[in-house]
Formats: C-alpha cells, structure tokens, sequence
C-alpha cells in the first residue's frame, strides 16, 4: 500500500458507498487515497492503521490521515475539511449533540445504503 497523508477505507460493494467516495475524490482539494476495504487483505489493511480489520471497515467508513483513525461520521467530518465547497460548514458538525445525530444519521444509512 502507497505511503499518503490520508486515506478513505469503504466498502465497494456498495454502489451508494462505491458513488460518495467517487464524489470525494472529485471534490477534495487535498489528495485522498480511496480504497475499498474488500481488494485489501488484512495485513495491508494493518498496514494503514493497526486498529483496521474487515470487520471494522464492513461496519463503516474508515478515514486515517496523520496517523489518527476517524469511523463513520467522524470520518465525514474530517473529510469536509478537505472540500472546498464544505469546509466553510464543517464547523457545524462540532455543535453540542450534532455528533449523536450524526451517527445516528450514519447508522441509519449504514442499515439502508443498499436501497440508496
């Protein structure tokens, strides 16, 4: 696995998860590796972060830039620093409760995303 600054582990299996990640890379003003999570064995996947599995990458989306993990919607966090477009809302996400409503947000699509 290349050496970069940040990477998005998904699932690319899913065609919602397979279009977002897509849109990402399109929009990021920074260079972000996009992987699907299925096309790396475990010890690549170990090889990003040492907390990574399959399991943990089947559950949600992994983001790790400079060295630190960010699950689910910690991860969309992160990454709309990277986009132009959004990073003048990021902030929003840092609001008292937000985070419970986001992973509720990620929860739920995580249970629906095939019907997206």
């Amino acid at each position: 696995m290349q050496s970069q600054d940040s990477i998005l582990v998904y699932d690319g299996n899913c065609d919602f998860c397979t279009r977002l990640a897509k849109s990402i890379r399109e929009k990021s003003n920074e260079k972000i590796a996009i992987v699907s999570y299925h096309k790396l064995s475990k010890t690549e996947l170990e090889s990003i972060h040492k907390q990574l599995s399959g399991e943990l990458c089947a559950g949600e989306v992994q983001f790790i830039t400079e060295g630190n993990r960010y699950p689910g919607f910690f991860a969309v966090r992160q990454i709309l620093w990277k986009v132009d477009k959004y990073k003048y809302f990021a902030f929003l996400l840092y609001l008292p409760l937000i985070p419970f409503l986001g992973m509720a947000t990620m929860y739920f699509l995580k249970r629906f995303r095939s019907k997206l």
